[in-house]
């Protein structure tokens, strides 16, 4: 297992460790964990490990709701399962325990000498000296006292397992220390075999995020490198919580991937691609930013919202170079529903050239410390929210010699100074390649406003046609369904499989009836990584959020000449205690025989521990939830009145 372990965090896989074995003369099956373990044990041990993930996160959730909003800082050296690694060994000296020491070792002095900085702890059940070799992992104390009497008949007599109770509070067992001498090998063995889950499935996460990144790569191009390069979690969080003070109540109708450019924009060499202008605040790198090609004087491009939505406005997201007098853009803002130039309607035109004179703060580079503010922004309010689908936005540079000039105010004609109407000489650009050359240049651009519901009026708009047929289809069927009687059934593979025998004179089958199961859900896998990594992602059900469980009912009937023949496989939406299902075949069936057989992630799904029945050895292959007996009743369609009165006892 400890080999596992050392497999998991180099990141090797599978195939990777056997070859790796192999090249030592080692043959990957004769070390194989599960081979050493008998079936009945292999069943507590599953059972306490799956006891140990659900305390975890149950002492975890305690600590977060303990703390009442206050940040958690986990300061023990001590983690949850403290799994020593490879020819890591007791340090002797102050520890008393000294659980941890190499079979060919049988004097203390052989042992490595106590460094100063190495720490020394104490028991919370012998109250002896223990160093962080010999410690039990925290998690340890949950499992104080579990199933004692079962685990004392495989530790032996000679182990300390005596009777104790569950810890009362689970703070404080998360928090407290205990030896691996007080500690009962199962306990011990669940440890490791949680902690080698944990890392199943971090590893597994990290696969699919890559192949996620990977993927969206490929679609949207490598250029997009900058921009799905992670930021720190400090200014993610600094990020979140100035989008939400710009948007200030609104929504954010263009971010990407639910905004997008009708037309590619250009972009210079040494740019950020245009994309990053509708990317997420807290995505890419903090200086980088989109500008365009220095000979581009002006540019023009509409951005598709997601949906049609009531805009209020844009706001401007200023680069980290800043702005100078020369390369602050006019801003002209249309609204349209059609990618038609002509339709469009014209919302405001605004210069940025004004603004910076008004404001200094939009001169110049970004001042280091302004990180965790609110970034420097232009708004550009509408005088009146618009519908709309496409908001176009022309952004234009002066061009030289526009402005105008007033020689009364600007110049004196008596000065001595050879010529009087040469102007300061200023940098044209801070975003330019050259000082002398102004260009087009932006970080993000956000749509503001809400969007809305698409709301389809048919009414005035229908025929008398129309409205007949809308008023049958909305009247309750005439018919119903009833359900068919059954001679005789079986069940297989545990449970899973259900075979049906039906008369001769059975009306036509027209669909099933499917019943909603016991009280399952995902199993538990793991406890907890750590306090970060449960609140960012929930790793505690593995794989939950990538692959969640999915259920099938495939359904196979007789025909001749005695050949079972499937005519459906039906997804089940959702697992779960609720309201029967009811499948419609896709024609009437005539048979003798049905079966009916669940496919899918069955392993991922557990019975609900009240539920579950201690006293066997063997960990059952599925959740007893999931069987079939009694729960599908096939059905025909009939109508009430020609079956008489007492046809509702026979409805499904």
């Amino acid at each position: 297992m400890k080999l596992e372990i050392e497999r998991l965090k180099l990141n090797l896989s599978a195939a990777e460790r056997d070859r790796a074995l192999l090249s030592v003369g080692k043959d990957p099956a004769t070390i194989n964990p599960n081979a050493l373990l008998d079936e009945a044990y292999m069943g507590r041990l599953s059972k306490v490990a799956n006891n140990l993930a659900l305390l975890g996160e149950a002492s975890l959730e305690d600590k977060l709701v303990a703390a009442i909003g206050l940040e958690t800082v986990d300061d023990n050296p001590i983690d949850f399962w403290n799994i020593i690694r490879v020819e890591e060994t007791c340090s002797g000296g102050q520890c008393e325990v000294r659980a941890e020491i190499k079979k060919a070792v049988h004097s203390s002095s052989t042992m490595s000498s106590t460094d100063d900085s190495e720490s020394v702890f104490l028991c919370s059940r012998c109250e002896r000296k223990v160093c962080r070799v010999c410690c039990a992992g925290r998690g340890a104390l949950l499992l104080v006292g579990y199933n004692s009497r079962e685990a004392m008949n495989y530790n032996g007599p000679s182990s300390q397992s005596g009777q104790v109770d569950l810890p009362v509070n689970r703070l404080l067992a998360r928090d407290s220390i205990i030896c691996k001498r007080c500690c009962q090998d199962i306990v011990l063995h669940a440890l490791i075999l949680d902690y080698v889950r944990v890392l199943i499935s971090l590893r597994r996460t990290e696969r699919v995020e890559k192949a996620a990144y990977s993927a969206l790569k490929q679609i949207i191009g490598s250029t997009w490198d900058c921009l799905l390069e992670k930021n720190s979690a400090s200014y993610s969080k600094s990020a979140g919580k100035a989008v939400r003070l710009l948007l200030n109540g609104y929504e954010s109708l263009a971010e990407f991937p639910f905004g997008s450019f009708l037309h590619p924009v250009e972009a210079a060499a040494d740019s950020a691609p245009f994309l990053s202008l509708l990317a997420p605040l807290n995505s890419g790198l903090r200086l980088s930013y989109w500008k365009a090609p220095s000979s581009t004087s002006a540019i023009e491009f509409g951005i598709v919202l997601s949906s049609i939505s009531d805009v209020s406005g844009v706001i401007l997201i200023v680069s980290s170079c800043g702005y100078s007098v020369a390369d602050a853009p006019i801003v002209q803002i249309w609204a349209s529903n059609k990618i038609h130039k002509e339709e469009r309607s014209l919302m405001g035109k605004w210069d940025l050239q004004s603004m910076i004179k008004a404001s200094s703060e939009l001169y110049g580079p970004e001042k280091s410390g302004t990180e965790q503010k609110v970034p420097r922004h232009v708004k550009f309010p509408f005088k009146n929210s618009v519908r709309c689908r496409i908001i176009w936005i022309s952004l234009r540079l002066k061009r030289p010699g526009s402005s105008s000039i007033n020689i009364g105010n600007d110049f004196n004609l008596l000065s001595l100074d050879e010529n009087p109407f040469a102007q300061e000489t200023r940098r044209a650009s801070f975003g330019g390649s050259a000082e002398s050359e102004p260009c087009l240049h932006a970080k993000r651009i956000l749509v503001v406003g809400s969007s809305i519901r698409k709301e389809v009026d048919l009414k005035p708009q229908q025929s008398s046609d129309q409205l007949a047929l809308t008023g049958w289809l909305e009247r309750a069927p005439q018919l119903s369904r009833f359900k068919i009687p059954i001679e005789a059934e079986r069940l297989m593979d545990n449970d899973l499989v259900l075979e049906q025998y039906l008369s001769p004179v059975s009306p036509l089958l027209a669909g099933f009836r499917l019943d909603a199961f016991s009280a399952i859900k995902p199993r538990v896998t793991h406890s907890p990584f750590s306090d970060v990594h449960s609140k960012n992602f929930p790793s505690l059900v593995d794989d939950r959020y990538i692959t969640p469980a999915v259920l099938y009912i495939q359904v196979s009937v007789l025909q001749e000449p005695n050949s079972m023949v499937t005519i459906g496989q039906y997804r089940l939406p959702e697992v779960r205690a609720g309201t029967p299902m009811y499948f419609d075949f896709s024609s009437q069936i005539q048979t003798r025989r049905i079966s009916f057989k669940l496919l899918g992630d069955v392993a991922a799904l557990t019975d609900d521990p009240s539920e579950q029945d201690d006293s066997g050895t063997r960990i059952s292959p599925l959740a007893v939830g999931l069987s079939l007996s009694n729960r599908i009743k096939l059905y025909y369609y009939a109508d009430p009145y020609d079956l008489g009165k007492w046809a509702s006892l026979g409805a499904v």
